[in-house]
């Protein structure tokens, strides 16, 4: 057997066991049992990939031994808060999809973290993504976010995940338009993918975006949508210069009226 690698898959195990004599190990899988504890990760200095897919877990605790990991999988548990989190500073891919997380709090700065999926939670807003400057993915797919907010531009985000959320409108997600590098992204089942010109938008306003609800931008399209701006743009530039025309208008009417009253009044 493999001294780097240890798979525990579906044994029906109710805890963690103390694993001696391991420290080679790097990949160790408790896939589908029945733990609802992280612990006796003490000793397995080598350790980069643990996984604690479908079990019964409610908190994350215990990997302060195990700072080392690179891949943390949780998904499929009862995990309510994102915590424990603090020594893990070299983690790359974190998974707590399918759980009862409700806020990002506690998501600690991750300066390696490239991919976070947060898919089939209780969300209901995006935060905090500054402390992650080099996240590449997120999947927030199927939760019930209806706002999200960044407060500085993401270069690195290039695939966006948040199909099947609350979504209102375009100023709901207006700092998405402002990650450059962002090459897919997916926000349909969201009451604002039912905006009119709702592609368009997103097409010419994310000028680097290849793919949108899993359908290939096209050039063709690109070129439409960014027309398609243009027109609008002057459509509300018109409007703007024909209200002011008609204030103007109306402020002219109401000097020469007042004029005429004044006259009148000087002239009994």
């Amino acid at each position: 057997s493999n001294p780097e690698r240890l798979n525990l898959d579906k044994r029906r195990l109710a805890a963690m066991p103390l694993l001696e004599g391991e420290e080679r190990l790097r990949l160790l899988n408790y896939q589908n049992n029945l733990i609802s504890k992280i612990e006796n990760l003490r000793g397995l200095d080598n350790l980069i990939f643990l996984d604690l897919y479908n079990n019964q877990l409610s908190t994350i605790e215990g990997l302060e031994q195990v700072s080392t990991l690179r891949i943390l999988m949780l998904g499929k548990n009862r995990i309510e808060r994102i915590e424990g989190l603090g020594a893990l500073t070299r983690l790359d891919v974190l998974d707590l999809q399918h759980n009862c997380i409700s806020s990002m709090h506690g998501l600690d700065a991750k300066p390696e973290l490239r991919v976070l999926n947060l898919a089939n939670n209780c969300l209901s807003g995006i935060t905090g993504l500054e402390l992650l400057p080099s996240i590449t993915e997120l999947n927030a797919r199927r939760n019930s976010i209806s706002d999200f907010k960044c407060l500085s531009p993401m270069a690195t985000l290039q695939r966006l995940f948040l199909s099947h959320n609350s979504i209102p409108d375009f100023q709901s997600i207006r700092d998405v338009f402002g990650f450059k590098g962002l090459v897919e992204l997916t926000l349909d089942s969201n009451p604002v993918s039912s905006t009119d010109g709702y592609r368009q938008v997103l097409v010419d306003g994310i000028r680097c975006l290849k793919h949108l609800d899993l359908r290939r931008v096209s050039e063709e399209e690109r070129r439409k949508a960014s027309a398609h701006a243009r027109r609008e743009e002057q459509r509300i530039e018109d409007e703007r210069e024909s209200r002011k025309g008609e204030e103007e208008r109306q402020a002219l009417i109401k000097r020469a009226q007042q004029e005429w009253d004044d006259y009148l009044a000087s002239h009994p």
